[in-house]
Parts: structure tokens; sequence; C-alpha cells
């Protein structure tokens, strides 16, 4: 396997990791204080047969899709609510494709092993030591190949900022991936226009400094 390969497939793993291995964000109800976050994303690039999208928020995985590549031709908004406090919000995109590989795979046996105690016996006035054996199991790691199907990293990328949304405002991020680790993220407050039923979307204000370290020192 070629080191670029090889980078593909620690770099997709990496991206599935952050995704699936991550504890469920927990959102506010509506009854709750609560911010509305717009996830859009669109692609100037694509590749393999599948897509796998995720957004954290420190670190909780808020978000997660998988669908086939196509669905990456047009830009698609999904929408949750959030806890209306400082936070850094990390959104993951990678295309993939499934080989079938022979790779190692770990299993357990159970081996068993003899020890010797000894106990009291006799009856009455009569006591003596004696001694019997004893089997114990101990867990043996063995290793032995089998095919299986492995995830092919056709281009991935990550990208995080910090932001502060208020109660009940609305607020979109714009993921836009244009390449193999090459994607932008940027945050816009959505605020009602000058006609009723209209909205602006403005650059969010970031977070200062100090509610960035509140927000770190509370994970």
């Amino acid at each position: 396997m070629s080191l670029e390969r090889t980078a593909r497939l620690i770099v997709l793993a990496l991206v599935a990791s952050a995704i699936g291995c991550a504890t469920p964000y927990m959102p506010p109800t509506k009854a709750q204080p609560h911010a509305i976050l717009k996830l859009r994303r669109t692609y100037q690039t694509s590749g393999g047969t599948h897509l796998r999208e995720g957004l954290s928020i420190e670190g909780h995985a808020a978000f997660d899709a998988h669908d086939v590549t196509e669905s990456a031709g047009a830009a698609r908004t999904d929408a949750l609510l959030v806890h209306p406090t400082t936070a850094e919000v990390r959104v993951t995109a990678g295309f993939f494709h499934t080989e079938m590989r022979t790779v190692q795979e770990a299993y357990y046996v159970q081996v068993p092993y003899t020890t010797t105690e000894t106990y009291s016996c006799g009856s009455g006035t009569s006591y003596q030591t004696c001694s019997r054996t004893v089997t114990h199991y101990r867990s043996e790691t063995h290793y032995r190949t089998v095919v299986r199907p492995v995830e092919v990293s056709d281009g991935s990328c990550a990208t995080a900022l910090w932001f502060s949304p208020a109660v009940n405002g609305a607020y979109i991020l714009e993921y836009e991936y244009a390449q193999d680790r090459l994607c932008r993220l940027a945050c816009f407050d959505q605020v009602p226009g000058a006609e009723q039923g209209t909205f602006e979307n403005r650059p969010c204000r970031p977070p200062s400094p100090e509610d960035i370290r509140r927000a770190k020192k509370a994970r």
C-alpha cells in the first residue's frame, strides 16, 4: 500500500472517529432557553460513492448524516436547537468508497491454568493442612487474518470556529468544501430585514477571549 493511500485511510478513520465516537449533544427543548443553528453545506468537488457529514458542539456529536456522493451536488441545510452559550463548533465531511481488504483481527481465548492451594482439613481434635489443585482461566489475545470491507477516503476536511448564540437567535453555519483538506466555515447571524418577512445574514460577532476561556474551563 502506498504512503498516500495509507494516509487517506488514516484521515478517514480520524474523521469517522471524530463523528462516531463522540458523546451525543443534549440540545435544549423549545421550552428552555435556546437558539436555532442551521448548518448549510456546499461542495465544489466530490468523490467516492458515499458522503459522511458531522457537526459537533464542544466535542459532542450534534448532527450526523450518511448519504450517497450524488447528494453533494446540491446545497443542503439542516437545523437544530442549541444552548445559548459560547461553544466551539466543528464540521467534518468525508467522501469514501468501500473495498474488501485482508486485515488482522484480534480475538480472545480463555486459557486454563492450575495452581495449588492449601486448606485446613481433618475432624475433631485432629487437624492438618491439605492441598488441592484449582483450575483458573486467563484471557489471551490471539490474531487471525480476515477479509472485511474497509472504508477508503476519497477526500475529507474538518474545520471549526467559536460562536456565542443569544437566546432566541437564529444562526447559519456555512460549510464550503473545496477539495481534500481544504474547506471553509463561516457563521452568520440571521436578523429581520427591513421588509416584513425578510431576513439579513450578518457575520456573527466573535466571542471574547474571556468567554472562550470560561467555555474551555467548563468542559
